[in-house]
């Protein structure tokens, strides 16, 4: 009788255990979706929960973050059945309603494959599915690339009823079927995955309308914060330039002038400033004046080239085969370029400045070792709130050169001795 219970208790341990079932060779393949419970496009549907059926036993760690149901009303639930996964919304689905139940790419098995590709499910709890949805794209504005997997809101007016989904990895998204109507829509970028807007994420909103289309929104996503830009530090790389950073993004669209800074002198003289651009702007102003050098002095050898081939015989061979080199190469990158698909898209506008390059006119510079305050006025963030704020620096005097040793001076000479010269000859 012993041996009995001991097997059946042993037998019910297995059943419970999750792990691995021993022998066999070791999977190497991620789970398999079977199917899923409602059909996507059904209507009328009267469950009480979606099921993800899988073709193994996955893993129970974390499966809240790899769910979502739109709309959302609260937490979402998951449930765990070893090969299935069952999602519910934290009440009942909404009458005559439609939903998007999506399921995103990460979901593991017991030995950590990994799921690459995610499902999304559609469904209404009425006779009927709307036919639109919004689109568009992230992008991280600071660094102008785009924001995969940046977390999508979209409030539906005047309910406030939400609506949710996650960018791709080309940082578009699709949110959802919708009803024509006016939505908010945000994108936040999600650092630490709560599905919050924390105060030091970035995002971005914008208002659209739903009516006969379905509208491609760009969200720019930036650190935006109810405190206006400060001037943070100010350096001087010459004479004549000044460096100046900011500790919060700038509006771009508010425009810098000489009129946005006063610099100002230790005896209040006021110096004159030439010109203010971003560190962009003023980036791409010396390469365009470099390269406008570079090409005056290409033009300067070419015209010599050409003066000097009047009195020297000209090598037609080599010329030719450079032209044909330099033809051969146009054609072979140029439709490289415009065909490359590895290039990323860019945000339709710059992204906003955090420095700043103040330019003062030359017959009013810099002296090293002197100290001046710099304002600026009215620097307006991405929120719209202004404020001015100054900064004083010092300039810095030229460092001198002490690793070269100092040459010793040569040690003193003796005095030369008298020349002695004979006697005269007696008379």
């Amino acid at each position: 009788m012993r041996w009995i219970v001991a097997l059946a208790a042993a037998s019910i341990v297995a059943c419970a255990s999750i792990g691995a079932p021993p022998g066999g060779p070791v999977r190497t393949t991620p789970p398999e979706l079977l199917s899923v419970t409602p059909d996507s496009g059904a209507v009328n549907v009267r469950a009480r929960s979606v099921v993800f059926a899988f073709d193994e036993v996955v893993s129970d760690r974390d499966l809240e973050r790899f769910f979502l149901v739109s709309p959302q009303e609260g937490k979402t639930r998951v449930l765990w059945h070893r090969d299935r996964i069952e999602v519910r919304p934290r009440r009942a689905f909404r009458p005559n309603t439609a939903y998007s139940v999506t399921m995103l790419p990460g979901i593991t098995d017991l030995r950590g494959n990994a799921l690459r590709s995610g499902r999304t499910i559609i469904f209404s709890t009425g006779p009927t599915i709307p036919l639109y949805s919004v689109l568009g794209r992230v992008f991280d504005w600071m660094n102008e690339r785009i924001a995969p997997k940046a977390l999508i809101e979209m409030i539906r007016r005047p309910d406030s009823l939400p609506y949710v989904g996650v960018a791709d990895s080309s940082g578009q998204f699709q949110v959802g079927p919708l009803e024509q109507g006016s939505y908010t829509v945000r994108a936040i970028l999600d650092n630490n995955n709560n599905r919050l807007l924390d105060p030091t994420e970035p995002w971005d909103s914008i208002a659209v309308t739903v009516a006969n289309a379905s509208p491609f929104v760009e969200l720019l996503v930036a650190p935006r914060d109810t405190i206006p830009p400060r001037l943070l530090t100010v350096t001087a790389p010459d004479t004549v330039t000044l460096a100046a950073s900011f500790d919060r993004p700038l509006d771009p669209g508010a425009p810098l002038t000489p009129a946005s800074f006063i610099v100002t002198a230790a005896d209040s003289t006021r110096l004159r400033i030439k010109s203010v651009r971003t560190r962009a702007q003023d980036d791409s102003a010396r390469r365009a004046a470099q390269d406008s050098a570079a090409k005056a002095q290409r033009d300067s050898i070419a015209r010599s080239d050409t003066t000097r081939s009047d009195t020297t015989r000209r090598d037609t061979t080599r010329r030719d085969t450079t032209r044909r080199d330099s033809v051969r190469a146009r054609i072979d990158t140029a439709p490289v370029a415009r065909l490359n698909p590895n290039i990323a898209p860019k945000p339709s506008r710059p992204a906003p400045p955090k420095e700043v390059a103040i330019h003062l006119d030359p017959l009013t510079p810099l002296h090293p070792g002197s100290t001046y305050r710099v304002t600026a006025l009215n620097m307006r963030g991405l929120l719209g709130r202004a404020r001015s704020s100054e900064r004083l620096f010092t300039v810095p005097r030229p460092r001198v050169d002490t690793t070269k040793a100092l040459t010793p001076a040569p040690p003193p000479q003796p005095p030369p001795s008298p020349v002695r010269r004979p006697p005269p000859p007696p008379p």
